[in-house]
């Protein structure tokens, strides 16, 4: 039986509320806090696309516009002929984009699929000495050094092999920095699918690949999708392996055609803002059309097991 005295002690005394405490529960009541907040988010934002929005301008101008002072902020005569006037002094810059498409499409492609089957196994099965915590350690850590140290014994054996100035070699290096990434951010995803999944399949009949591709993997396609939009974006951008292994324009990606623009004697600025706004198109369009799965990815890579 509870007694008077009982629910007494089981009642919290009253604190009263400190003055800065009062101060801010003000600022809530008027809405200062919101305001700030928002107007905060508000010069991040403008802080961030700025950048974007002076490139995209850009292809909008003339060069005496560009850079002229004070800056034109809004181009009043806009040069919509700057863009067919990048394909008519570079054609060859068509088939930077169509390089840079190959190489992005089978890389996110090898990466993203070699990197699923290996965090799959990790998760999946045993391993003596515990290796299966080791290995995943060890695969990530081919991307503790700075890139850089590699292109040198990198150009010398591709050199060799004849993979120089050809897509495959980068496809196949751009693959291969690209697999610890997709291998530790898969990793994740695997490990929140139940075991009593994988069990159910194997007592169905499946073997492990069997149960990977028709019951795990559509499990974790939010990851999977997560995984290839930031090997699409990192091996779009990629510049270093690019410069390096491709020398002539038939292996050359878009990042290396628009270093190509600045010269020794000059810098063609509306050409590299035409070509690199062109650049920019595809992996937002790409992000932006994923931009749910993408979200979906990060969110259940958040959740532990």
């Amino acid at each position: 039986m509870t007694t008077k005295q009982d629910t007494q002690a089981d009642v919290l005394p009253y604190e009263e509320p400190t003055g800065l405490e009062q101060f801010q529960e003000t600022l809530r009541e008027y809405g200062v806090t919101r305001a700030v907040t928002y107007g905060l988010l508000g010069v991040f934002l403008v802080w961030t696309l700025f950048p974007v929005y002076w490139l995209v301008t850009a292809t909008l101008k003339t060069r005496q516009t560009l850079l002229s002072f004070p800056p034109q902020w809004i181009p009043l005569d806009a040069q919509f002929g700057n863009f067919a006037q990048l394909f008519a002094q570079r054609p060859d810059f068509v088939q930077f984009i169509i390089n840079s498409t190959v190489v992005t499409i089978t890389t996110t492609i090898l990466a993203t699929t070699i990197g699923a089957m290996a965090a799959y196994a990790f998760v999946t099965f045993d391993y003596p000495y515990n290796l299966d915590f080791h290995l995943p350690f060890y695969i990530l850590s081919t991307r503790f050094m700075p890139p850089i140290v590699t292109i040198i014994p990198l150009f010398v054996i591709f050199r060799g092999v004849g993979l120089v100035n050809s897509l495959q070699g980068l496809i196949l290096v751009y693959t291969m920095f690209n697999i610890p990434f997709a291998v530790w951010m898969m990793k994740g995803f695997f490990e929140e699918v139940p075991d009593s999944l994988i069990e159910s399949a194997m007592i169905d009949g499946h073997t492990h690949l069997g149960a990977f591709f028709k019951i795990v993997l559509p499990l974790v396609k939010p990851g999977l999708i997560a995984s290839a939009i930031f090997t699409t974006i990192i091996t779009w951008n990629e510049l270093l392996f690019a410069v390096i292994l491709a020398l002539n324009a038939n292996a050359m990606t878009v990042p290396v055609g628009l270093a190509s623009f600045v010269t020794k004697f000059s810098v063609q600025w509306i050409n590299m803002s035409v070509g690199a706004t062109i650049a920019l198109v595809p992996v937002l369009l790409f992000a932006f059309v994923a931009r749910q799965q993408l979200v979906r990815g990060f969110s259940m890579g958040a959740v532990g097991k």
